[in-house]
């Protein structure tokens, strides 16, 4: 990456032969005659490091470090000064200057400085990515993008498109459903997957500090602000940003969304000066923002701004076919490396199918971990899986459709003799869907039909 610096000196010739010098080596420069040019420069984003002269008309040296940290604390600033003492060499160390040189010194020096600083550049942001990697790696690691259903594939399909076109994205569905296992994989695909992903539940923060989270704020804004905090837009400046829970944001914030939306222009709570961010915003929400719009409790143009690309997450119901993978990455990801990674007989994994799910892939995540901690042996059968949904078990299927005489005539309805036939064949093989619809002769599909109707028994020995 083409580092950018800034050259702040009010001496033309000094700025031109660092300008030269610099030049040589490959560097993208920028130049300014006194501390109002350097921060105007630096307002639009994008320096890496600042050499600034000390002595200058109008604002100092040391100034335009404090504002220059104030607008983005990444940035390396060494001093550069002809009229060097110490007690300025320490004040500008404590401010957060890299280095401090005095004129005249030697290019040499310059040189190994320059690129001291800008390798302490690049640690920061690889290590602010990293943090931030890990951050989403736990939080969405029990809800990684597995699902082979066809509601699945299409949802996928789309947010690979969106991923790297660099617009705001909406996401809405249920709650647990995954919306930020999604918006997740809409930062990982895109061309910000090397930079920070920062994301902030809107619903879980009282009205009074959300703007504060989002903007930042200056020591004394408010009752509590001892310190100068930086917001989550400065944080996430060149990756994304995820609101969860946004039909929650009070709507004196949501116009100060939309102005960052507009503009990529906002301020510190308690401060004047503009602040600028690149970050994406990927928004998501559970509630139906058309209908807060109506109630005058959502802005309709930010609404507009949000809704560029809409996503919507499938709930689980709607895609059972990806139960039996979810379930088995869940039970190798929850067990303990000490244990064997437990089976689910074909009748438990039948009732966690034909199960409804209200709170999504959560819930079912809720469910393998009891199941784990309370398994009796390396099988989970469906008494335990019954026992913890909270339902009964089937009945026999000579009572369920075809009534006493039915059972006493030995005579067995045949929609229950092909599902007990299926779940025999399942049992046959290990449960093992993909190779049970190959032996029958039909499609997956259709084996997972037979598992979400009810009733479903253990019962199948009976016809051997």
């Amino acid at each position: 990456m083409n580092r950018h610096i800034l050259i702040v000196d009010d001496e033309a010739l000094y700025r031109q032969l660092l300008t030269s010098r610099l030049g040589r080596a490959g560097y993208r420069l920028s130049e300014a005659a006194d501390g109002e040019a350097a921060l105007e420069c630096a307002q639009h984003g994008g320096i890496d490091l600042a050499l600034v002269d000390i002595k200058m008309p109008g604002i100092d040296g040391i100034e335009v470090l404090k504002r220059l940290k104030e607008l983005d604390p990444l940035i390396e600033v060494v001093i550069l000064t002809g009229h060097g003492n110490v007690d300025t060499a320490i004040s500008a160390m404590k401010l957060g200057a890299f280095d401090y040189l005095s004129k005249p010194y030697k290019l040499t020096e310059l040189d190994i400085v320059v690129e001291r600083a800008l390798e302490k550049r690049a640690m920061a942001q690889r290590c602010a990515a990293l943090s931030a990697e890990v951050a989403a790696l736990r939080s969405t690691d029990d809800g990684a993008v597995i699902g082979a259903s066809a509601a699945w594939k299409r949802m996928l399909a789309l947010v690979r498109r969106a991923a790297p076109l660099d617009l705001p994205v909406l996401i809405t569905g249920e709650s647990g459903a995954g919306k930020e296992v999604v918006a997740s994989a809409l930062h990982r695909w895109s061309n910000r997957a090397k930079e920070s992903y920062v994301p902030l539940n809107c619903g879980l923060l009282d009205d009074d500090l959300v703007e504060s989270e989002l903007f930042g704020h200056k020591r004394g804004a408010f009752s509590g602000a001892t310190a100068d905090k930086e917001g989550l837009f400065q944080v996430a400046s060149a990756g994304t940003l995820f609101l969860d829970e946004i039909g929650e944001l009070p709507l004196g914030c949501q116009a100060k969304l939309l102005r960052v939306l507009d503009s990529g222009e906002f301020r510190q709570l308690g401060a004047t000066a503009l602040r600028h961010t690149h970050a994406r915003v990927v928004a998501a929400t559970h509630r139906d923002l058309d209908k807060l719009v109506a109630e005058g409790k959502f802005r309709h143009d930010l609404l507009y701004r949000l809704n560029v690309v809409h996503i919507h997450v499938p709930p689980l119901r709607e895609r059972t076919e990806d139960i039996p993978l979810l379930v088995e990455h869940l039970l190798r990801r929850r067990t303990p490396q000490s244990g064997p990674v437990p089976q689910l007989a074909p009748t438990a994994l039948a009732h966690l199918v034909a199960y409804r799910w209200p709170g999504n892939v959560r819930e079912l995540r809720n469910v393998v971990e009891r199941l784990i901690a309370f398994r009796e042996g390396d099988t989970i059968g469906e008494a335990e899986v019954c026992a913890v949904l909270g339902i009964a078990p089937a009945p026999a299927p000579g009572c369920a459709r075809g009534g006493a005489a039915a059972a006493s005539d030995g005579i067995v309805p045949l929609d229950d003799f092909q599902r007990d036939y299926v779940l025999r064949v399942l049992d046959k093989l290990d449960g093992n869907v993909s190779a049970a619809a190959q032996a029958l002769g039909v499609s997956r599909s259709t084996v997972y039909r037979f598992l979400r109707e009810m009733p479903v028994t253990d019962d199948a020995q009976r016809l051997t």
